[in-house]
């Protein structure tokens, strides 16, 4: 059932996905889908905690290991991940037509936020003195500009082409500023 309406989300969009529609599919009825979900609100709450799980995973099996480059193979990751799963993307940030609370959506996003995180931590290892929340903001920060960059690329004819290049235009100034003085001004 849940496989079923990744593959709706990823396919037709996440409005697209009814209970009956995934009953349909693997061929039983709607109340044996229920009997697993409360209802369609609750199914794609899994689909998208699924999503930022698999997208947290690709942005750690992107890191090298070679800690003056983790910020940059996470951002690359991420639009990756964007250019690979256009709808299920749009789903995950709230920009399908489906409702989800932003205070859950950004529960769900915690996995790929932390290894947003861990990326700068390691990067900017002189930064004993940083707090816990200066980097909690850069890496909100660098997760706002791979959002945006995302978004841009789906609108552009180049699109995740041209916004890898702009990526690291963006980045760089970023951990420039942040090894120097912290949280950006």
């Amino acid at each position: 059932m849940f496989a079923i309406a990744e593959g709706i989300v990823a396919a037709d969009g996440a409005e697209a996905v009814t209970i009956r529609r995934v009953a349909r599919e693997i061929g039983y009825t709607a109340p044996i889908v229920y009997q697993h979900y409360t209802d369609k609100a609750a199914l794609l709450d899994a689909v998208m905690l699924d999503a930022y799980e698999r997208l947290a995973e690709q942005m750690r099996q992107a890191r090298s290991g070679d800690q003056t480059q983790g910020p940059r193979e996470v951002l690359h990751a991420y639009l990756d991940f964007a250019a690979a799963n256009p709808l299920t993307f749009l789903f995950m940030h709230g920009l399908s037509g489906v409702d989800i609370s932003p205070a859950r959506r950004l529960e769900a996003a915690r996995v790929a936020v932390v290894v947003t995180l861990d990326s700068l931590q390691q990067r900017l290892p002189g930064r004993g003195d940083a707090s816990a929340e200066e980097f909690g903001a850069q890496a909100e920060v660098l997760w706002a500009v791979a959002t945006g960059l995302a978004l841009t690329a789906s609108v552009q004819a180049d699109g995740f082409d041209r916004v890898h290049a702009l990526a690291d235009l963006a980045l760089d100034p970023l951990l420039a500023v942040w090894e120097d003085h912290g949280e950006p001004s």
